[in-house]
């Protein structure tokens, strides 16, 4: 996009243009500190200069062999540099040879920038402030190598101060983009710190989408089943006080163990402070009597064939097994209410095997779905090296799934 003074005057009112330009400073200074200890300065303007790029070369390089001193200088880059996504410079310490070297050369190439950078500067703010002053002042002036004669009559000299400024200022604005992209390049996170950085997010997003699934089905569940509960009872307050007493308790007990479900899931989003209540333990298959009494309570017929026990499966499948078979009764009573539902849970070698079924009803008053729980359904099974597989057979709609008993290679 081309420059204007007026978009040159909204870059001067950000903050991060003057920190950028004290970034810059900073790093001119390095130089001429080394040479006031040693050599010292000379006479010489360019020699002076020259010395203050070259002495501090063998210190740099050896204060980038440090490893802290790249997380010092990514904190002070990230801070000062405002770059637009914060990761683009590491903060990690240089924990290999490549990495210390990057830093060293860092710390080198900032100096020499700053300096080119304050030397420029200086002579640009030289040059402006004797144009300005000129016509104020009798005889000849010298910057920069010119001759800048001075009086009343050169009261036109005024005319280019304005564009001296903006030069000072595109200067600045330049200068600090340069040090920001150079930052990036020599301080940015290296290869290896890239993939375990995006190994970090994958794992992190996979977490997140379990505890979307946790709350999908646990909540769904409890939601499903009190909505019908809650129906079924105004339907017969007037006919029927038990069957109400026991839906309202139904409803209770569903809202309960919801509500543990949800302050477990959320404490896996918010660590606990040391010494705080521990979290509920998930629900496992020897959970499904209360699951299979709500559905009951919401007028579902409900028959399970169960194994006698289920001491001998894993715990990371038998929760799954229950979370499994929690979303199939929420999909059963969803959309096809009133239908009846057969639940089989049986032990085959060294697999859990897991079947609901029901009848397929109308259309018509049906609640319409968006398949996440179906897919939920075959992530759980999939991560355990299992199958989960739903579909529509002789006029009835079965769930199946396949969980193996005996995890990993």
């Amino acid at each position: 996009m081309r420059a204007t003074p007026a978009s040159m005057l909204s870059v001067l009112a950000r903050g991060r243009t003057y920190t950028r330009g004290l970034h810059l400073l900073v790093s001119a200074a390095v130089g001429p500190v080394c040479v006031l200890v040693y050599p010292g300065f000379s006479e010489s303007l360019v020699r002076t200069l020259v010395s203050s790029a070259l002495v501090p070369v063998p210190l740099l390089l050896l204060l980038g062999m440090l490893p802290g001193v790249r997380h010092a200088e990514g904190i002070q880059a990230r801070l000062l540099l405002a770059p637009r996504d914060e990761n683009e410079i590491s903060l990690a310490k240089a924990n290999s040879l490549t990495e210390r070297w990057r830093t060293g050369v860092w710390l080198v190439v900032r100096v020499w920038w700053g300096l080119l950078f304050a030397s420029l500067m200086a002579q640009l703010l030289s040059l402006t402030g004797t144009v300005a002053t000129a016509p104020a002042v009798e005889g000849v002036h010298r910057v920069m190598g010119l001759e800048i004669p001075g009086g009343h009559e050169y009261i036109w000299y005024l005319a280019f101060v304005p564009p001296l400024l903006l030069l000072i200022a595109a200067v600045v604005v330049g200068a600090g983009k340069v040090q920001l992209t150079l930052s990036t390049r020599l301080l940015g996170p290296s290869a290896a710190e890239r993939l375990a950085d995006a190994e970090r997010r994958a794992d992190d997003l996979l977490a997140r989408n379990r505890l979307a699934g946790e709350l999908h089905d646990s909540i769904g569940h409890a939601l499903t089943a009190s909505v019908l509960q809650a129906g079924a009872a105004r339907e017969l307050i007037d006919v029927d006080r038990d069957f109400v007493v026991r839906a309202l308790t139904a409803i209770e007990e569903a809202g309960r163990r919801a509500l543990e479900d949800l302050e477990r899931t959320l404490g896996y989003l918010k660590e606990q402070e040391e010494g705080g209540p521990a979290r509920a333990a998930r629900p496992t298959l020897e959970d499904i009597g209360p699951l299979l009494e709500a559905s009951r309570a919401a007028g579902v017929t409900v028959t399970c064939r169960a194994a006698a026990s289920f001491e001998g499966v894993p715990g990371v499948v038998t929760r799954e097994a229950y979370r499994i078979l929690q979303e199939s009764l929420t999909n059963a009573m969803k959309h096809a209410p009133g239908a009846a539902v057969d639940v089989v849970l049986d032990i085959r070698g060294d697999q859990l095997e897991l079947s609901v079924a029901n009848t397929l009803v109308e259309a018509a008053g049906r609640a319409s779905g968006t398949g996440k729980g179906l897919r939920s359904l075959r992530e759980r099974a999939a991560l355990l090296g299992g199958r989960a597989t739903a579909g529509a057979e002789s006029g009835r709609w079965t769930v199946s799934a396949s969980l193996p008993l005996r995890l990993g290679p």
